[in-house]
């Protein structure tokens, strides 16, 4: 029997959500006794960002119009390109790992061991009975299901990592499951051209360079959320340090060219992606202290990371701005919340002052890299006054640990924004500190994890691994396991979350409706630990500050620059492709200074492109193609 699609195309273009396009489409092999084929199908929104500018609201087109052409060149190229797409990919995955191993290289003894393990009694949260055991180390645990307390050391009863779990293996398991959430989230963009926007010319950006939208997945709309750029920023970092610049870029421009009228960071470039139209009247939500210091840490370590001391003078006139909110309000910043907004205001946040303060620290590096020796004697002064302020009002008087907020003592949370002090080395938390803390976190740990704080058993996994780059080996390993471990049981059925139960089956909380926190790329926090390799520190630095950045430096990465980022030129950025006396289609050839490489595929000249649907905003183009025994074709499109 045979079947037949009959080629009906639907160009009514409609919002997403409006009777969504269907798509149907079949190879006829004949008769065969073995074949292979390839379909791809992807969407491009064309443009790709509407963005203010001096000359009002403009559309930016997608970056790949710079690299390969019309929206035909461009699917043409990765059509062709998938064997190189593939080995290119292959080639991350292998650098992944081997970086992981490289991490944990330093003290194998304490990730690996010969000794053979009891099994681990599985976690159900059920009726079983109690288990004694030993772990791969040769110490003793305890595991009651009955309990949500986890694998607990019989002496003092502190967590301890999941038992017969190698910490590399964990921690790549970790990585490699959010490599492509985070880049999902972003758009790269062609700047805007001529005298749209005043503060390009008068600024120095280099228009020749995208600029990268990140859309706030799930938990907003928004775009380019600063507090949602900062916890990725360990990917970055460790992958390209670049992207970060080209993502900031957007929030600096539209700050300078006095689109935004506070004197503190905005938390937004925009409430619905992709509207990168600001907040001019200032409206946006408020988190002062919290903006203000991530973009000035982001800043700092872009420059640690890429030795580019000229993007610190292009802004400084902004980040001393930003600075001077933090000297005002960052030692008491009141009522106010953080990133973890979800969770409520709360008065004084320890974890909260102490970004501030360190971003305080990171503003001296920064003066100093522009010879501004007045005001780096000034931060820095400040900084430390202020840390010894933060260390009388912010730890508890037993000196056991952290509080969440000033002189509440039954109170605790993770402490993760000390990470980007040891990351960077900036001289201004204490080993001591680093120590007190690490020991804390096994005093309140639960089977999926340490919660964020003692409001509630949630727990955010980004900040978790910020969190397990600051600790001792033995508490960094009961993070890293305790994330592997909830991700092979928990029971939630949608893209990797950041913000789950540290009990029960390790679900979304309630509060009291499910907050579903999904495909989020604050998943690259979990890229930490490469971060600090990266960094010149290993697995066996753990509390320590030794690493290749001398401690308050403004030293920077002895490669810092030296990026090979694809397979097309900046030469061709203005070309397209071409198409050779065999038909095939011709890509443009040379190293890159940008990732050019696309999730969609191509077709040949001879194929069609079936446009269905699409955003409110522009057009979205769907296309897809085949590939079978070297000849393409087009599938049929039926819509809903």
């Amino acid at each position: 029997m045979s079947h037949y699609l009959q080629d009906v195309v639907d160009p009514n273009y409609r919002p997403s959500g409006t009777q969504d396009p269907v798509f149907a489409y079949a190879h006829d092999f004949g008769m065969v006794t073995s074949a292979s084929v390839r379909y791809t199908v992807g969407t491009v929104q064309q443009p790709a960002i509407r963005y203010l500018t001096s000359s009002g609201v403009v559309q930016l087109q997608p970056w790949w119009t710079q690299c390969y052409g019309d929206i035909f060149q461009m699917i043409a190229y990765h059509y062709n390109d998938f064997s190189a797409t593939q080995q290119l990919a292959a080639q991350w995955e292998a650098q992944l790992k081997a970086d992981v191993d490289s991490y944990y290289s330093a003290n194998m003894a304490m990730v690996y061991s010969n000794s053979t393990p009891s099994p681990p009694p599985f976690y159900s949260n059920g009726s079983e009975g109690y288990d004694m055991g030993t772990d791969q180390y040769g110490d003793q645990y305890i595991f009651d299901p009955n309990t949500e307390y986890g694998f607990l050391n019989p002496n003092n009863f502190s967590g301890i990592a999941i038992p017969d779990v190698q910490e590399p293996e964990a921690y790549y398991s970790i990585v490699a499951l959010s490599a492509r959430q985070v880049m999902g989230a972003y758009v790269l963009a062609v700047p805007p051209t001529g005298s749209c926007l005043s503060a390009c010319a008068s600024s120095g950006t280099n228009t020749s360079e995208p600029l990268m939208f990140q859309k706030e997945i799930s938990s907003d709309g928004n775009v380019n959320t600063v507090d949602v750029m900062f916890p990725a920023m360990p990917f970055f970092l460790y992958a390209n340090p670049e992207l970060l610049k080209y993502n900031l870029e957007p929030l600096y421009q539209n700050q300078e060219g006095n689109f935004y009228p506070n004197g503190y960071s905005m938390h937004d470039l925009g409430s619905n992606y992709p509207n990168a139209t600001g907040h001019v009247l200032g409206n946006d939500e408020y988190m002062p202290v919290e903006e203000s210091g991530n973009m000035i840490i982001m800043s700092y370590a872009y420059y640690k990371f890429s030795g580019n001391a000229a993007y610190l003078q292009q802004h400084y006139s902004k980040l001393t701005q930003f600075a001077q909110y933090l000297l005002e309000y960052s030692l008491i910043p009141g009522l106010q919340v953080s990133t973890d907004d979800f969770a409520g205001a709360l008065a004084n946040q320890t974890n909260l002052a102490i970004k501030g303060i360190v971003g305080i620290q990171a503003m001296a590096g920064v003066a100093s890299v522009v010879a501004d020796a007045a005001s780096v004697q000034n931060y820095t002064v400040t900084a430390s006054n202020y840390f010894s302020t933060w260390e009388y009002y912010g730890i508890d008087p037993s000196h056991n640990h952290t509080l969440l907020g000033y002189d509440w003592r039954s109170s605790w949370g993770l402490l993760y924004n000390t990470y980007p002090d040891k990351l960077l080395n900036l001289g201004l938390i204490p080993q001591s500190l680093f120590e007190m803390q690490s020991n804390w976190y096994p005093q309140v740990s639960q089977v999926f994890g340490v919660p964020l704080d003692n409001r509630h058993s949630y727990t955010k996994s980004d900040w978790q691994m910020w969190t397990a780059a600051t600790c001792s080996p033995e508490t960094r390993r009961l993070f890293v396991n305790g994330l592997a471990y909830w991700i092979n049981n928990t029971d939630t059925d949608r893209p990797f979350t950041d913000l789950y139960d540290t009990i029960n089956t390790g679900n979304y909380p309630v509060s009291p409706s499910p907050i579903y926190f999904i495909a989020r790329p604050v998943v690259g926090g979990h890229f930490s630990l490469l971060a600090l390799l990266k960094a010149g520190e290993n697995s066996g630095t753990g509390t320590g500050l030794t690493g290749t950045f001398a401690s308050n430096s403004t030293d920077t990465l002895p490669e810092a620059g030296s990026f090979d980022f694809g397979p097309v030129s900046a030469s061709s950025l203005g070309g397209g492709v071409s198409q050779a006396s065999d038909g095939q289609i011709q890509g443009p050839t040379g190293s890159s200074s940008v990732p050019t490489t696309l999730m969609s595929s191509a077709l040949t000249t001879s194929s069609s492109t079936i446009a269905v649907g699409g955003p409110a905003q522009g057009n979205a183009t769907t296309m897809m193609a085949n590939e079978a025994s070297g000849t393409n074709t087009m599938g049929a499109a039926a819509s809903s």
